[in-house]
């Protein structure tokens, strides 16, 4: 199996766009200990002129990172000379992904049981209560939105909702294997028009929405290997994005484009830069989920410090926080993920 190390790349630069969108939750509405009002003015945040656009938008990141989803199962999965069981495509999902959810998802809570003992509220997400815990822990906070009439917002270490959302899409693809193998390309477009139109015409939701952008990654890994001249991979990613700007920003063309733009990048020699390439996309599950409780223990420690809050106005600060960010992703990964994705795998496949 080739690895796409642009792709890499790119799932990195989407975490960590997420990261600085939220960066505004060190202020005041998100954090009570803070006396910024950062919605009254958010080009108050550190180097906005040249990071406003993922300030303000850096949330679409999350769909980008469902069509890189989609590519990259395409080329796991599918270039596979043997199908790959029910059990092990469970194993190895859950052993990626839910030991640093568990560990984050507690150390939200414990972080959460201070702020509430000690502010007598929540901080950055206020809605923290045993069933949402109990969703967490079942991995379905995300379903909450779309099938319960108890949501009220996101709960605890709340960016994992796009996961939660994503986990089900995967089920779907693997159920789906054995025909897209059969039938290619004809059978994930004729899957991508049916939730077209369902989402269009009969039932619109953050399912359909990760669907079809998941499925799109799986065009454009059919795309990029049935295209000879890769040139016409950059031809027709710059045709994707320009008319996602036309009207209305259009994401459903804007992540495919930009995804297929990536995979071009492959056929330039940078042979050299692979190996950070590849280090800094496998920070990007680490950087998704440690922000919020590193965010969290921050506010909580320059409270009992008496540090103001002022500080978070500062670029100095704001660089030695993303680089704070990245250096714990690398532990959590080195040190954790790595070893407990091993020990699962090796215990039960």
């Amino acid at each position: 199996m080739k690895k796409f190390y642009c792709i890499e790349l790119l799932r990195f630069f989407t975490s960590l766009a997420v990261v600085i969108r939220h960066y505004h939750f060190f202020f005041y509405p998100r954090s009570s200990l803070s006396t910024v009002h950062i919605l009254t003015d958010t080009s108050i945040q550190p180097y906005y002129p040249l990071l406003g656009i993922l300030f303000e938008k850096g949330d679409y990141a999350v769909p980008i990172f469902w069509a890189i989803s989609g590519f990259v199962f395409a080329l796991v999965y599918l270039e596979r000379e043997k199908d790959v069981t029910g059990k092990i495509f469970f194993i190895n999902r859950f052993a990626r992904l839910y030991p640093l959810h568990f560990a984050t998802l507690i150390l939200v809570a414990l972080i959460q049981i201070i702020n509430i003992s000690v502010f007598d509220r929540f901080q950055i997400v206020l809605i923290n209560d045993i069933y949402r815990f109990v969703l967490h822990l079942f991995f379905i906070s995300g379903w909450e939105q779309q099938f319960f009439t108890t949501y009220q917002g996101y709960s605890f270490n709340y960016p994992i909702w796009s996961v939660s959302i994503e986990i089900l899409i995967y089920a779907l693809f693997f159920v789906s294997i054995v025909y897209i193998k059969k039938y290619e390309l004809k059978y994930v477009i004729g899957v991508y028009i049916i939730a077209f139109i369902i989402d269009k015409l009969l039932y619109s939701s953050l399912f359909i929405d990760c669907f079809r952008l998941f499925f799109s990654g799986i065009i454009v890994y059919y795309i990029n290997i049935k295209t000879k001249r890769k040139f016409l991979l950059f031809i027709f990613s710059l045709f994707l994005l320009l008319i996602s700007f036309i009207g209305n920003f259009k994401i459903f063309l804007f992540a495919p484009g930009l995804l297929l733009f990536f995979v071009y990048l492959e056929t330039f020699n940078m042979s050299k830069l692979n190996k950070i390439f590849g280090f800094l996309g496998s920070l990007t599950y680490s950087l998704y989920l440690l922000h919020i409780p590193t965010m969290l223990l921050i506010i909580l420690l320059f409270y009992f410090l008496n540090i103001s809050y002022e500080i978070f106005l500062l670029n100095q600060f704001f660089i030695v926080y993303l680089i704070f960010i990245i250096f714990i992703s690398y532990i959590s990964y080195r040190f954790f993920e790595k070893p407990t994705n091993k020990i699962i795998r090796s215990k039960f496949n």
